[in-house]
Parts: C-alpha cells; sequence; structure tokens
C-alpha cells in the first residue's frame, strides 16, 4: 500500500480557499505613495495591479517601488503611478494547476509572484516563498504518512525492517 506516495499535489483554487482573504489590489493610476504605505502598514510583499473594469494587468513588489523612485530620482513618490512602478502581467496560471506546475512557470531570473486567474478573475496572487512552502508542506505530510502506515504495519506484524 503506498498511502503517502500518491497523494495528489493541491491545485492553486484549494490553495486560494485555504489562503483567505482574497489578494490585497490596487488600481494602476493609483498614486505609487499611496500603494506603499497600503504595502507596508498591512505588510504586504505584492499587490495585483487593477484597471479600472477590474482587468489584472500586473503586480506591484516592493523592488518594483524602489525601482521606480530610483528611475525618475527627481519626481516625488507621490507624482508616480503604480503603472510606473508595477511588473506587467507576463506569468498566470489556471486555478487547476498543481503547486509543482505553478513553480514551474517560475523562473529563477523571473518574477517572484504568480498571478491566478479564473476566466480573468483574479483568484489569489501568490510568491514563490507560498508555493514552496506549500511544497515542503506536502512532502511533509507525505512523509508522515508513511510513517505512519510503517506503524500500522509493524503493529500488525507485517513490516521488516
Amino acid at each position: 500500500m503506498t498511502v503517502g506516495l500518491d497523494r495528489p499535489f493541491r491545485t492553486l483554487r484549494r490553495l486560494a480557499e485555504l489562503r483567505q482573504p482574497r489578494p490585497a489590489t490596487i488600481a494602476a493610476n493609483a498614486r505609487l505613495d499611496i500603494a506603499a504605505a497600503l504595502m507596508t502598514e498591512r505588510r504586504l510583499d505584492a499587490l495585483a495591479v487593477l484597471l479600472d473594469g477590474g482587468t489584472v494587468v500586473g503586480v506591484l513588489t516592493g523592488r518594483g517601488v524602489t525601482g521606480a523612485v530610483a528611475r525618475h530620482p527627481d519626481t516625488p513618490p507621490r507624482a508616480l503611478t503604480v503603472a510606473d512602478a508595477m511588473d506587467r502581467l507576463t506569468i498566470q496560471a489556471g486555478p487547476d494547476t498543481t503547486v509543482p506546475e505553478a513553480l514551474a512557470l517560475l523562473a529563477p531570473d523571473g518574477p517572484d509572484h504568480l498571478v491566478v486567474l479564473d476566466d480573468g478573475r483574479l483568484v489569489d496572487l501568490l510568491s514563490r516563498t507560498d508555493l514552496l512552502a506549500e511544497l515542503a508542506w506536502h512532502h511533509a505530510e507525505v512523509i508522515r504518512e508513511m510513517r505512519l502506515q510503517e506503524r500500522i504495519m509493524h503493529l500488525q506484524g507485517t513490516y521488516s525492517c
């Protein structure tokens, strides 16, 4: 019996359900200083960037904020918009994508965040760290199930080293 070895990976939809509340968003035309304050206040490493109609167009990260300020040293941050600092949406996944598949989408030298969309609707915004933590949890559960199965078999007298 292979209890843990055939455990399926969670989908991004299931991960989003477990990670309530929904991801934080901000309008592309919002002031950058307001976005930075929101990220600091809520201790967020990223915001999904939306157009007025709710379409996701990018991701704002702390690195994006500092990069925009550095690229425009003579412009006060209150004069910059989120669109000036965001990473354009280039990588996205559907809700039925598994965690390993999602990690494969994030190249080592690419973006650190993955937007999860369902028919154009924002489902979640996941960081590489979120995905790696989920992968580690999955493997820990597999090991736990295997050890439990080993103990059961030992108690039944059907296990030998």
